[in-house]
Order: C-alpha cells, then structure tokens, then sequence
C-alpha cells in the first residue's frame, strides 16, 4: 500500500501548534494501519516508522529509529535472518530504480519468523520512498485452502456419475457441465439449452423461480446425437457473479417411460384377457344350455329336407334349417371366441379367403348397402390360419362399417386393401363414413361394448375379431380419427406354406360300415335325434338316460360303438369311460363323445387326456355319420 507522505512536515512533538497536531494525528493514523510502513527521506534514511513494521521485523527492532540508513537496515535485517539475501538485493535493486525516477515497483514477497511478507516500495514527492511490508500469511493460507477445495470439488464433479449442467437463467447459456452431461447431453449450443422446446425451457423457469428450487420435474429433452428423450430436471438457483444460474441434474428415464409402457401394454393385456375369459365362460356356458336345444331343431330339420315332402312344407322345412344353422353358427363362433387358439391353424390363400368373405356379405340374406372396393396385391403369401375365422374377421369389419354408413347417412364407400408389409399381410378395411372418435378408440374392441342402438349391436363382433387375431399371432388397431372415416388395419403373419398338407381337410366320403350303438344321453330328445340319425345311416341303435343305466347294458350285450354325452346326472360320461377302462379297456376304446362342455378346463382336461374322438354339439347329421364311421374305420385298422 502506498501512502503518500510529505517529509516536510517536522518531525517533533512540539503541542499546541496546528503543525503539532497534524503530526500527532499523522502518527496516530500510521500507528493504526495493519501493514507495517517505514519512510525513507531523498538520502535513504528513516524518517518515520510505524508499530506494525517493528512488529514485522523483531530482528531489527532495536535498530527501528529515525536516522537509520537503508543500506544498514538491509544489511542487518538480512545479516539478522529477518530477510532473505535475494529479498535483500532485489529491495537494494528496487531502491536504485525509485531513485532513478520510477514511481513504483512490483511488489517482492519473502518468508521470515515462520511467515510470509510482501513489500512495496513507492516514491515520494519530495524523492524519497516509502515501504509498506504485509503479513500475508493468512491470505495466502485462505487462498491454499480455496485453491484445493476447488480442486477437490473439481475432481468430484470430474468423476460425479450425476449429469450437472450450470445455466445462466437468462439466455440459457450453458456455462459448465460434468463429463457425465457432456456425454448425454452433448456440448451443443442451443438456444433451448437442455430442453427440446422454449416452452417446456419457459414452463420449467416458471416453476423454478418462486421458490429458487424444483424437484423431478419431467421433460424432454436433447441427447447429444439430437434425438429427444424423456427425462426428469431437478434444480436449484445460485446467484453466480452476480447472475441467476441454474444448478441441474437430469435423470434420463427413457428405460423407466419404456419399462411403464411395457406394463401398461401388459396389464391391458391381462385385463383384456380377463374380460375374455370372463365372457368366454359365459358364453360357453350359453352354449352349452343352447347346444341341445339346437341339435334337435338342426337335425330333425335337415333330416326332413331329405324326406319326400311338399314342396312348401319343404320350403318352411329349409327356412327352419337355414335358421337353425345360423343359430348353430353364432354358438360355435361363441365357442370359437371363448376358445385361447383358433380350431385349426393351416396355411390359407388371404386372397381367397377374403373374396369368399365379401361374396358372403354381397349375397347373403340382409345384404351390402355400401359399395365395396377391393385392392388385393398379386401373389401374397399364405397365412398361417383358419380361413373360416378370418373371413368372419373381415365380416364383421365390413358389416359395422356398413352399418355405421347407413345410420349415420353419411358416407358411400368403403374399401378393402390386402398388401404385404414385410413378413405380414396388412388387410386395411376403411370407410368414408362418420369414423370412430379418439375417445372411444381404446374401447372398441371391449367385448359388449357397442355404440350403435339398443338391439342393433351385440358388443360382440369387434371383440371376437380381436380374440380371432390376437390367436393368430396378429395384431388389430384402429387409426387415428382424421375425420374421413374409419380405418381399422389387421396384420397377419406370412407362413411359408411348408405344412400345406396340413390345409386337407378330411375327406366326408367314408365307407359304410354297420354295427350296434349304444347311445349315452340324459336329453331325451338329443338321444332320439341320435338314434334316428343312426338308424337311417343302417346301424342298430340303443339308447340309455344314464350312465349306470348304459353300465348294465354292456354287462349284457356288446357294442360295436358307446357315444355319450359328457355331462349327465350321477357319474357321467366321464365315469361311464373310466369304469369300462377299469373293467373293460377292449371296450372303453369304442367310446366317442357327443357333448357341449367343451369349453370348461375340467372337459377339456379330460377329452385330451383320454384321446378319444368327440363331437360338439349342436349336432349335424353329416357330422354325427362322419364320426361314426371314422370310429368304426380306426377299429377296423387297428384289427
């Protein structure tokens, strides 16, 4: 520190005059000061001094008197060990160039008595100098302990596996990051910082500021490669230099957003799955009350068909057929929905099977209002499926989007597409009709979830094509609503065709063959359908209500076939079966079944379990005869 100084003033402590007191006051200031000053006249020597310089320099303090010369104060305050002999000879250098006429010089620092000093030496007006020693131990101890905690919390920050970003509020600048955000975050400059969008950059500022802090709050953001991705900004506001500067942390959460869609997907499938189940019991449970009932209307309607009768009552008789066998048809296809695969998975021609789809919807009984266009690409590959539930896949679609279209009044068109898309065929069903809302989108597929009017809509035909797709390892989805109409896209996976033996269906043309049946059946009327179908067929038929009634029969006479129902009052088919394994095997493997249950695990469990041939009611005449003579055609081979 420089202190400017005039040497004219005397040096006395005459009182009283206004000269004596300036001089008092002068010392006093002096003595006051914490650095240690000593003042030099033109001569080089000391013409005043102050305690904090005595202090300084214990060595020499005897010698600390006005009239001192330089030249003997450095040599005794080195020759002392109060000063270093460089420290000495650079003073005596700076002292040479002070008296050369250079105002002032840098300052020198030196160590001694266990601290450390810088001195300065400035010119006076009046030619001499003047020498301001600092005890700048403690500064330079607080500056050791900065540096090194800075170094410290560099090298924390350096290894810090946290992505810590400092921001200038202002203009977003981004003034340090740790290695760790340099890597996700990249070194860019963007005028959006780390956010992918001034918005989201101006919400989070927004929320930041009242309170100075802000916790996981989730955004997104700009990975070093430019990609955006999800993720969660903790920070804090500091004052730095005298600006508002955000301390970051961002958390990328790509992995937790994907995991959580991942259960989501999941959970819905779970839940989908359960209503599926849950409907699937009960429409089994449907079925099976309609099976018996419809096997006497189908049967004894098809087997009039082939009496010779009037040609009206014919006419009623086909009426009552048709009608019986759509009923038939709607219970399978409940059986088909309630069932976890399809009945039969064979490679199929996509083409043909959606051409014998529309032709069925072109010339069914109610009809198209709308106008169907089709677009098929040439040569697509087969499918792996069963061509009778996906034609009934695209039935549904086009019957909802003709019926949408003929509600709503608007709309004049609807349009079937088939393409392939890599290792799937796409089948695009879309209209120019009133569309599906966002809203509702997610729901369609609900089973009993249906928008049209009371007693138009059953809920069912859309959650059927899902569960038909789904089991072919498809996928279905409805489009965003552009408000163009509706576009609901089925992918179906290829197949190579490989297994196209598979796809033979097996031949109806079975050799007759004769023989004694016993029919098991607590259904009166189902036993009597039965037999009368068999006897026409030329077999031999007896019927029995129960299983104990049936297990008495055979302990009298012998049957060339036993077909019964499974679920009966008392032991059942199922205990009908295993008792004649138990008593008689030759005879139990002559047993087929003729039942509705087969949707419950315990049936199903036991069907597959003892291989035999069954039947599903509702009972065709066709099918029962078929299964007859392919029961006796095994026995016969196996002879």
């Amino acid at each position: 520190m420089a202190v400017r100084f005039d040497p004219s003033v005397p040096d006395t402590h005459h009182t009283g005059s206004p000269a004596e007191r300036s001089s008092d006051i002068l010392d006093e200031v002096i003595d006051a000061l914490s650095e240690g000053l000593a003042v030099f006249n033109e001569d080089a020597y000391l013409i005043r001094l102050n305690a904090g310089f005595r202090a300084m320099n214990p060595q020499i303090a005897d010698l600390l008197e006005p009239g001192l010369s330089w030249d003997i104060l450095l040599r005794e305050w080195a020759g002392r060990g109060g000063l270093p002999a460089t420290t000495r000879e650079r003073l005596a250098w700076m002292e040479g160039r002070l008296a050369n006429g250079e105002r002032g010089v840098m300052p020198i620092e030196f160590e001694a008595n266990n601290r450390v000093y810088d001195v300065l030496m400035r010119a006076t007006l009046t030619g001499g100098f003047v020498l301001v020693q600092n005890d700048i131990t403690e500064r330079l101890n607080f500056e050791e302990t900065e540096r090194e905690a800075d170094m410290l919390l560099r090298q924390v920050l350096e290894a810090c596996p946290a992505n810590i970003v400092m921001t200038r509020v202002g203009d977003g600048e981004v003034i340090y990051r740790t290695p760790a955000a340099t890597q996700l975050l990249g070194t860019a400059k963007r005028p959006t910082g780390i956010f992918s969008s001034r918005e989201e950059r101006a919400d989070f500022i927004t929320a930041l500021l009242p309170d100075g802090r802000i916790d996981d709050m989730t955004v997104t953001g700009v990975k070093a490669d430019g990609t955006r991705f999800p993720c969660m900004i903790s920070a804090r506001l500091i004052d730095y230099r005298g600006e508002d500067v955000m301390v970051s942390t961002t958390v990328d959460i790509s992995k937790e957003v994907e995991l959580r869609r991942r259960l989501a997907e999941q959970r819905e499938q779970i839940f989908q799955a359960e209503k599926m189940s849950a409907l699937g019991e009960l429409l089994a449970g449907v079925a099976h009350e309609l099976n018996n009932p419809l096997s006497v209307v189908v049967g004894h309607a098809l087997m009039l068909r082939d009496e010779n009768i009037a040609p009206e009552t014919l006419r009623r008789v086909e009426k009552i057929s048709e009608a019986a066998e759509r009923c038939a048809k709607i219970v399978k296809s409940f059986l088909a929905m309630a069932r976890q695969q399809p009945a039969r998975l064979v490679p199929i021609d996509v083409t043909d099977t959606l051409e014998m789809a529309i032709d069925a919807l072109q010339n069914g009984a109610d009809g198209l209002a709308t106008p169907i266009e089709t677009d098929f690409a040439p040569d697509l590959p087969p499918v792996r499926g069963d061509a009778h539930q996906i034609a009934q896949v695209l039935i549904n679609l086009v019957t909802n989007a003709d019926q949408a279209i003929r509600e709503s009044g608007t709309g004049d068109l609807i349009r079937v597409v088939a393409r392939q898309d890599r290792d799937a065929i796409e089948i695009t069903v879309a209209d120019n009709g009133p569309g599906i809302p966002d809203e509702i989108q997610s729901r369609v597929f609900d089973p009993l979830f249906t928008t049209k009017p009371v007693g138009s809509g059953t809920g069912i035909g859309l959650a059927l094509c899902h569960r038909i797709v789904t089991a072919h390892s498809g996928q279905i989805k409805v489009m965003p609503d552009t408000g163009t109409g509706a576009v609901i896209v089925v992918r179906l996976p290829t197949t190579t065709g490989e297994d196209a033996g598979a796809a033979s269906l097996p031949s109806d043309e079975v050799a007759p063959s004769k023989g004694r049946i016993l029919v098991v059946d607590d259904e009166e009327d189902v036993s009597d359908l039965i037999r009368e179908i068999l006897v026409r067929d030329g077999f031999e038929v007896e019927v029995a209500e129960a299983a104990e009634t049936a297990l008495e029969i055979v302990e009298e006479r012998d049957f060339t076939l036993i077909l019964t129902d499974l679920n009966m009052p008392g032991i059942g088919g199922r205990g009908l079966y295993e008792t004649l394994l138990r008593k008689r095997p030759s005879l139990a493997r002559r047993v087929g079944f003729v039942t509705g249950d087969t949707m419950s695990p315990q049936a199903r469990g036991f069907l597959d379990g003892a291989g035999r041939p069954y039947l599903e009611k509702p009972i065709a005449p066709a099918e029962l005869r078929k299964l007859a003579h392919s029961m006796l055609g095994k026995r016969g081979d196996s002879t």
